[in-house]
């Protein structure tokens, strides 16, 4: 089974609600129970998807990993952490937020052409026995894709949402 890397820009203003509409509510009848689950409408309505991302959203699991520990691009953290733990809590995904202070930080040192099938090779088949070139070519491709969602934002009013599940 694979997972998908969903990557949006939200504006900044809309992440508070964006948490209160990540909770899965259940509305009790008497006899029945409604499941209320209103938060990819609510991203549908208030943020712009990007270019969808063709290989498993797993490949963000070791990845974003590998670009901390050898590289140090840490895109796991920001200001808006309690967010991300909070979805991450109600939703049981994996979420990131990518802010325009990364884009500052870490845009130049996202080039995917910088990295090598090789290098990533050697650090999965490390951190998880994984010595695949197709994978470590996925993640060649997700590189790119941090890079090419980083370059969309166009100031600290905006973030990337990176949903994995």
């Amino acid at each position: 089974m694979s997972a998908i890397a969903d990557f949006r820009i939200i504006e900044t203003s809309k992440l508070n609600d964006l948490k209160a509409n990540a909770e899965i509510k259940i509305q009790k009848g008497f006899l029945s129970k409604k499941t209320i689950d209103t938060y990819w409408d609510y991203l549908n309505l208030n943020s712009k998807k990007l270019k969808d991302f063709p290989y498993s959203g797993y490949v963000f699991a070791e990845l974003l990993i590998f670009l901390v520990e050898s590289k140090g691009i840490d895109l796991l953290k920001s200001e808006h952490d309690d967010v991300v733990n909070s979805i991450v809590n109600k939703r049981q995904n994996s979420t990131v937020i990518l802010t325009y202070g990364h884009r500052r930080s870490f845009l130049t040192k996202l080039i995917a052409e910088e990295f090598s099938v090789e290098e990533l090779i050697a650090f999965t088949k490390d951190f998880s026995g994984n010595d695949d070139p197709e994978w470590a070519k996925a993640e060649i491709e997700g590189i790119r894709a941090l890079h090419d969602s980083l370059d969309q934002l166009t100031g600290d009013d905006q973030v990337v949402l990176l949903s994995i599940g």
